[in-house]
């Protein structure tokens, strides 16, 4: 048998590598791990929340976005209507009534049957970093069954996100452990207790009664209290305006600022944190 000629064996080696990477992509593809649609399914998430925690999850296995967005206040407004057929994730049938869709409509998913929470509470619920895994949880579930091939993948964009979540919390930790407040949050509160040291709380007989517009002269003493030991004075744009307008010449008043509409949740998650920092250290400087 003649040996190859030696002007032969570069196309020989080219070759054999075509047929090593070509295998490798054939076992790549056969795993099953991710399966994304050449034009990647459109799904409507009912809170901008809800739709960034969907879309870390799915990367780029559907096109997610937001049926509600945050205004420059910190409130929700529903820009359009949804496109017919639309697929939509929401947190239980209260929500999605809110975009003309209800139980056991075709493209509807729920988190919930019954969310048992009340309606104002809700806005703690992403920033409250004991809930979220649960919430991710049931998300995940709903994710499985618009695609349920993808669940190794999502399984694992969801441990991910949790992840992130734990280590954005020891970040502030690290930035406000040590600063002691008074809480006059509306929404972002339990976040902010995950992290701060010493933080207080008005129960709710007392916030009840304040946002009534009673017993208003002990909300006055509770800010001044908080001044003469030093606390910070925290609200964000969920405070009631009756309490807000009340402390705003506080030289102890520190305000979170709103989610930007186009910013990222887990942005604004951080944000929150090196606020509430830089504000309490500036004074020192």
């Amino acid at each position: 048998m003649s040996r190859p000629r030696p002007h032969e064996k570069p196309r020989c080696l080219g070759l054999r590598l075509a047929a090593f990477f070509l295998g490798v992509v054939c076992v790549i593809a056969g795993t099953g791990e991710v399966h994304a649609a050449e034009t990647p399914p459109v799904i409507y998430a009912s809170l901008p929340w809800l739709a960034d925690v969907t879309r870390f999850i799915v990367g780029s296995t559907a096109d997610i976005r937001e049926a509600s967005l945050w205004n420059a206040s910190g409130a929700l407004r529903i820009p359009r209507k949804l496109p017919r057929g639309a697929q939509l994730v929401a947190l239980d049938p209260a929500d999605a009534s809110r975009f003309g869709m209800a139980r056991g409509e075709t493209g509807l998913y729920l988190l919930y049957e019954n969310l048992p929470i009340e309606e104002r509470e809700r806005g703690t619920l992403p920033f409250n970093p004991s809930i979220l895994p649960f919430l991710s949880q049931r998300l995940l579930k709903v994710l499985c069954e618009i695609k349920p091939e993808n669940y190794s993948f999502y399984q694992r964009r969801l441990a991910e996100f949790q992840s992130h979540i734990e280590s954005t919390v020891e970040v502030g930790r690290s930035l406000i452990g040590a600063i002691s407040i008074l809480d006059l949050t509306g929404s972002v509160s339990p976040w902010v207790r995950a992290a701060c040291g010493h933080a207080v709380r008005p129960p709710r007989e007392l916030w009840d009664a304040w946002m009534g517009d009673t017993r208003t002269p002990d909300l006055a003493l509770a800010v001044k209290e908080a001044e003469a030991r030093n606390w910070w004075i925290i609200t964000d744009p969920w405070t009631p305006p009756q309490i807000k307008t009340r402390i705003s010449d506080s030289p102890k008043l520190i305000s979170v600022t709103p989610p930007q509409a186009e910013g990222e949740f887990f942005d604004y998650l951080h944000a929150i944190y090196l606020e509430i920092w830089t504000a309490a250290e500036a004074p020192r400087k």
